[in-house]
């Protein structure tokens, strides 16, 4: 199954700005997570602060999903 995800912040610089992924089964938001944290080399603690949007709404970890589906992974910021 190809899923394309567009990223943010740190994801973005070491993985570009979109990028299409290979995901077995039938996975859910938490394996395209676990994915891009691996590609990016993310320490696996970070990667409860992403989060996933699709049309507009943020989806939970267990949502399954589909095959083609383009979804936004989010970096959280910080600042003052």
């Amino acid at each position: 199954m190809t899923v394309t995800v567009r990223l943010s912040g740190v994801l973005a610089q070491r993985l570009g700005s979109r990028r299409t992924i290979e995901l077995a089964g039938a996975p859910t938001v938490e394996d395209v997570v676990s994915e891009v944290g691996r590609m990016a080399a993310l320490d696996p603690d970070a990667l409860g602060g992403l989060a996933v949007v699709a049309d507009g709404s943020f989806l939970r970890r267990d949502r399954p999903v589909a095959d083609g589906e383009e979804l936004d992974v989010l970096v959280p910021v910080a600042g003052g």
